[in-house]
């Protein structure tokens, strides 16, 4: 049986409940049952009693395959991981040590905005460490504390959503495997490299990292955060919530505490590097240096296990991190074994999405429901294939912001999207530029739309451990989300389409940025506040 438009069904039953919900998990569910109804009733002598068995079928599926119990495993020890080193203290006396090192206004919120850059590998972490640890500086520099959630709200999912290791990266990487699959793409290596290849088309988070650093290092502001700047510069009101979290946990600056953060990190992915090369070898049979270095290792890096490699590298980092943190007196063996617990168990909401975002991704299939061949044949004649990435970067900004999830937005949109530019895409590779392109609009979108959202998870959670009042947090953060996006749209989804590199595009739109800064853009005083301000605590 061919299906036509009820083959879009699903996704649409999981988009619009999770938008009038705000959930995602349940709306997941009731686009995989939709499914179901529509596969059980594909033979006529089907009835009712069916659908379970095909819901029920759907689910284990997602779950009991090879790639997607690898993907499981290593999110939860990336997540083990992440809990250890922030509870160890080491990362806090780290991003302490480099307070303790700045002297100006502008000084300071750029440590700040690069102290977020350091904690790459999860956009929690980032949120509660560096908010709940820059209070103080950010009150010694009169700096707002709507400016100060900013920076820790601007650099956390970003920074999170382009790094290579981190939590992200594993569900990112799982979720495009499910589109190339539907997209009829069924080589093993094809998912990590469409990750890494699509990187530099990811144009939100570039744009607003360098957006953040464009703020930092020139002082100025506008709309409603230069209000909150000059209050805060005038030693008035800062935005601060009486009744937000300390997120304090303890004094942990022992000396050499900060190895305990570093050295995890840094072995993770020297071992993920390593797997990689190594099982990229055995792939190819052997090392050739006859055919140009760059040109070999990336053979080497796309030919690797990427998932074993991900497996090794977090099960290693979490056990470095267990280590370091005993024997640097950060925590005793009871309390890194529950704090790598904690770390995990922090990783079920978002594993849940990716069980039921697979379930949904398997009932799309060609040899299902072939939603994406369908969406092709419709719109290969009605939409210019160059709008794509464009078109999905506003889908999943709306999306998100609607639902309050990023990791949602892309559980629901990216295997349906990169199937469709696949599809669409006359080649059918997955690293042509539209493919790319569409791919990064995905995580771009949904990033956006989260920074703007004010039923955001990271958004609350920014706003509370700076300590500064939700709503301001969301009106102050909008006007900049917003001017980032455009730039994003104007500079990158529709002109990489036409050929323009993107690596071009991120360095037009970061001198475009900057120069609408300086124009509209104006400091609290004309100069730094200087002792008068670093007095005011």
């Amino acid at each position: 049986m061919q299906f036509g438009p009820e083959s879009l069904l699903p996704p649409i039953v999981a988009i619009a409940l999770a938008i009038a919900t705000r959930r995602v998990v349940i709306p997941l569910a009731a686009g995989v049952f939709t499914g179901a109804v529509l596969l059980a009733h594909r033979d006529p002598d089907r009835s009712w009693y069916d659908v379970p068995t095909v819901f029920i079928r759907a689910i284990s599926e997602s779950v009991l395959s090879l790639s997607h119990l690898q993907a499981l495993a290593f999110s939860l020890m990336l997540g083990a991981m992440v809990g250890v080193i922030e509870s160890g203290g080491g990362m806090r006396a780290l991003v302490r040590w480099f307070s303790s090192k700045v002297h100006s206004r502008r000084g300071a919120q750029t440590m700040i905005a690069t102290s977020g850059l350091a904690i790459f590998f999860d956009d929690y972490a980032n949120s509660l460490l560096i908010g709940g640890t820059m209070r103080s500086t950010s009150d010694r520099y009169g700096i707002s504390r709507q400016k100060l959630a900013y920076l820790v709200d601007s650099t956390a999912a970003p920074v999170a959503g382009l790094a290579v290791v981190g939590t992200w990266a594993a569900i990112e990487i799982s979720y495009m495997g499910e589109g190339l699959r539907a997209g009829g793409i069924t080589d093993s290596q094809a998912p990590f490299l469409l990750f890494i290849e699509s990187i530099p088309y990811r144009f939100y988070p570039w744009l607003a990292l360098a957006f953040v650093f464009i703020v930092a290092i020139s002082g100025r502001d506008f709309g409603a955060m230069r209000t909150a700047e000059i209050d805060a510069v005038g030693g008035r009101a800062s935005g601060g919530d009486p009744s937000a979290a300390d997120f304090e946990r303890g004094d942990c600056e022992r000396r050499y505490l900060w190895v305990a953060a570093v050295l995890p990190v840094l072995v993770c992915i020297l071992v993920v590097a390593a797997v990689l090369v190594v099982t990229g070898i055995e792939s190819i049979g052997r090392w050739h240096p006859q055919d140009g270095l760059l040109r070999q290792a990336g053979e080497v890096f796309g030919n690797g296990d990427s998932y074993l490699a991900l497996i090794y590298g977090s099960f290693t980092g979490l056990l470095v991190a267990m280590l370091s943190s005993l024997a640097l007196g950060g925590c005793d063996p009871a309390g890194a074994l529950g704090a790598a617990l904690r770390g995990a168990r922090q990783m079920m909401p978002a594993l849940v999405i990716l069980w039921f975002a697979w379930a949904l991704s398997g009932m799309t299939d060609p040899d299902k429901l072939d939603t994406g061949g369908y969406l092709s044949s419709v719109l290969s004649d009605r939409l210019d294939i160059r709008l794509l990435p464009t078109v999905v970067f506003l889908l999943a900004g709306g999306i998100a912001f609607s639902t309050g999830t990023s990791w949602g937005t892309m559980g629901i949109l990216t295997p349906l999207s990169i199937a469709l530019a696949v599809r669409m895409e006359s080649t059918g590779q997955y690293d042509s530029t539209i493919v790319l392109a569409t791919c990064g609009s995905v995580l771009a979108g949904a990033i956006f739309g989260d920074h703007c959202s004010p039923i955001s998870d990271t958004t609350v959670l920014s706003s509370q451990a700076s300590g500064c009042h939700h709503v301001a947090h969301v009106r102050t953060q909008m006007p900049y989300a917003i001017t980032v996006a455009a730039v994003c749209v104007l500079f990158g989804t529709m002109a990489a389409p036409l050929g323009y590199s993107p690596w071009i595009s991120l360095i037009v739109g970061t001198i475009v940025l900057a120069v609408l800064m300086r124009l509209v853009g104006k400091q609290p005083r004309e100069t730094d506040p200087g002792p008068e301000i670093t007095n005011r605590a």
